[in-house]
């Protein structure tokens, strides 16, 4: 069986449609897939697991399991693997193409939900060939399993030579893939990590062995026979039900019916267990974000803080009402400002009134009479005619003296402090006032503004405690918690009464096995039984036989390729592969017959141990499957590089599949020993984030590609 093609679409880091070929050559049986980490060696293996198995990859892997119940599920497991970017762009386009859906006939909503189903799904399809298939002649097998995001939907098809086929609908796909190309027990001995596989060397726990043992028995073959005899004790056990007598017949009715009652109410359980599994985890997504929102809203003033606020504001309290007593102030000239022009006319009427008044004549006269007599005794004027100095006294007196009759009304008569006072505020109202005031005004909208800024803070940190916004916030917060205690008390009780019923199940199996030994067999189907019970004992001697035989043979594999590996040609002088009932277990004994401690050995060590028993089980299963290592060579030495890449990989499988890591787990003079065995290689390289690519490269060019390619990034 090779596997000709992959093709991923919106897979994880895998943006669009990606296709690679691989070498189906048996001359050049390798594929080399590099790329630096992260860029998506890890997520091609899974799509393979994926596309295969589903929602049964639990099966194949523990990583798998953990991966799954950590995503909360394996709904919110598969919204992961779509690609981010795709996901992105198929939320924006759907709310686009729904929009559409308004005003438009049954074949056009047709036509747009199917575009929406193509933009909100991610799909692997892989393409098989020399797949045998009994009584069904096949050249080319596709197996395609796309998932919708939007709908939850999962979809596989299969294709025999590109058309459905009454088999594959018959048995059903899982079946069908498990059956016919690769049962996902044995899976995980065709995708593995190389640096991961030393857990093989790390089993102890005996539900760990029981299931490994499993798959042992499912490569070696045994299980096939494990389970015919199973159906063979499953007949007996229907004709001894079928031939019990009356009082028994009843008996056994009830126990079968509570049994089956019981396994009914165990599945609901475990439904209601996933139900409550991704309820919470949805819920405590929410409880976080209120959480958050209640961080964000909440007060972080701190003491000093708020004492400094309430200082500030007293000193703007004072601020304020001084500006407001000097803008009262102003406000009492106002009516002045408004009447210039008649401030301009008391002007002028005071200054006649003074320049008219008794007194001010009386001052001017006195003024003159002494400009007068130094005019008449002044020294040099002796020589100026009595004429012209009379003039001169005339023109003096004419000009500081009013005419007598000119008659100012004294309409004001304003004291001479109320004079003052007036001109300070004609002047102060020609040059300052509009200025001022304008300057108080700014002056009040800042000092406003500021307090309340501040007052508006002191509110909000006296008050947060009776904020209706926190409040309603810590409502839903306290809502969802009390939910979420519900249903983890809710989870704690299902759990134990699964427990429970799982427990009275078993009671009430062995019951039935108990009563279904003591019931007489019918006449008509005596023979039946007979014949059953003989297979069945033939069957054991069989198996016994069976495991006996592969014992030797996968002790004899083991310890060909552990000393085919190992650069230390005594570390392992036996295998001894210990097979008790339906446990398998594998022990190691050096030169001098003393028991190897596998979890004591390094890792690189374990690493070549848990190698070498992947290939004997390979060589042991006889199953034709390509196989895929991702790390291929970490750990390991120089010398035992050597050996890995010349004699181990090439000889793993008809199709090997290689993801090194370039110049860190695999040099180039590495690489040259095995180049002759490589069939085609590929570089996987990011165009950017979470958009990753193939790109395909001669084998003999490959590492040129990839320095050119980590010049370009």
């Amino acid at each position: 069986m090779f596997i000709n093609q992959i093709e991923l679409t919106n897979f994880r880091v895998y943006k669009g449609k990606n296709t690679l070929d691989f070498s189906v050559d048996q001359d050049s049986n390798i594929t080399v897939i590099a790329g630096n980490n992260g860029f998506g060696k890890t997520s091609f293996l899974t799509s393979l697991v994926w596309a295969l198995y589903g929602k049964l990859m639990v099966d194949v892997d523990d990583r798998y399991r953990q991966d799954i119940s950590e995503s909360g599920g394996y709904r919110r497991y598969c919204e992961k693997l779509m690609n981010r970017l795709s996901f992105s762009e198929a939320v924006d386009k759907t709310r686009v193409l729904e929009e559409e859906f308004t005003g438009v006939n049954h074949v056009q909503r047709e036509h747009l939900q199917q575009e929406i189903d193509q933009v909100t799904s991610f799909s692997v399809a892989l393409r098989f060939s020399n797949l045998m298939i009994p009584s069904v002649q096949c050249r080319e097998l596709e197996v395609k399993r796309s998932y919708n995001v939007l709908n939850h939907k999962e979809k596989v098809e299969i294709l025999i030579d590109g058309r459905p086929n009454e088999l594959t609908k018959t048995a059903g796909p899982e079946i069908f893939i498990n059956d016919f190309i690769l049962p996902k027990e044995i899976a995980k001995f065709f995708f593995f990590d190389a640096e991961k596989i030393v857990s093989l060397a790390e089993i102890n726990t005996a539900e760990e062995k029981r299931y490994l043992s499993q798959a042992y028995a499912e490569v070696l073959g045994i299980k096939k026979y494990t389970d015919l005899k199973a159906s063979l004790e499953q007949m007996r056990f229907r004709i001894r039900e079928k031939s019990a007598v009356k009082s028994d017949r009843s008996t056994l009715d009830k126990l079968i019916k509570k049994l089956e009652q019981n396994q009914k109410l165990v599945q609901l359980k475990s439904d209601r267990l996933e139900e409550i599994s991704e309820s919470l985890h949805g819920k405590r997504i929410s409880s976080d974000r209120y959480q958050e929102q209640l961080i964000r809203e909440g007060s972080a003033i701190t003491l000093e803080e708020f004492k400094r606020l309430k200082e500030e504001k007293h000193i703007l309290s004072g601020d304020l009402i001084k500006i407001r007593n000097r803008f009262n102030d102003l406000l009492e000239l106002a009516p002045f400002a408004m009447l210039a022009g008649k401030m301009m006319e008391v002007k002028a009427q005071l200054e006649l009134e003074n320049s008219n008044s008794a007194s001010a004549l009386a001052l001017l006269q006195s003024r003159y009479e002494l400009v007068a007599t130094a005019i008449k005794g002044a020294k040099g004027l002796e020589t100026i005619s009595e004429t012209l100095t009379a003039e001169i006294l005339s023109l003096v007196k004419n000009n500081l003296l009013p005419e007598q009759s000119q008659e100012v009304e004294m309409l004001l008569n304003f004291t001479p402090d109320q004079q003052q006072r007036f001109f300070v505020i004609l002047e102060q109202l020609r040059n300052s006032y509009s200025k001022t005031f304008r300057s108080l005004m700014n002056d009040q909208k800042r000092l406003q503004s500021v307090f309340y800024t501040v007052n508006r803070n002191l509110i909000d940190a006296e008050s947060k405690g009776r904020d209706p916004v926190i409040a309603d916030l810590r409502k839903s917060k306290d809502r969802l918690d009390e939910e979420i205690r519900a249903l983890e008390s809710e989870r704690e009780n299902l759990t134990a009464a699964k427990s429970q019923m799982e427990t009275e199940s078993q009671t009430i199996s062995r019951q039935v096995s108990e009563l279904t030994k003591k019931v007489e067999v019918e006449d008509i189907d005596r023979e039946k039984d007979i014949t059953a019970e003989r297979l069945i004992r033939k069957l054991d001697q069989f198996i016994q036989r069976l495991k006996v035989k592969k014992k030797g043979s996968l002790e004899k594999n083991i310890f060909t390729e552990l000393n085919s590996l190992m650069h230390k040609s005594d570390f392992v002088s036996r295998v001894n592969v210990v097979i008790e009932g339906d446990l398998i277990d594998i022990e190691l004994y050096d030169n001098q017959s003393r028991f190897i401690d596998k979890e004591l050995l390094s890792k690189g060590e374990q690493q070549l141990y848990a190698t070498a028993l992947l290939k004997a089980l390979v060589d042991e299963s006889n199953i034709s499957f390509p196989v895929f290592i991702d790390s291929p060579l970490q750990k390991f030495d120089k010398e035992h590089s050597r050996n890995i890449i010349r004699e181990f990989y090439p000889n793993l499988s008809a199709q090997v599949v290689l993801f090194p890591l370039l110049e860190k787990e695999l040099n180039s003079e590495e690489y040259g020993w095995m180049i002759d065995k490589v069939g085609s290689a590929y570089l996987i390289r990011q165009n950017n984030k979470y958009n990753s690519g193939f790109k395909c490269v001669p084998p003999d060019q490959l590492f040129v590609a990839y320095k050119d390619l980590e010049q370009h990034v």
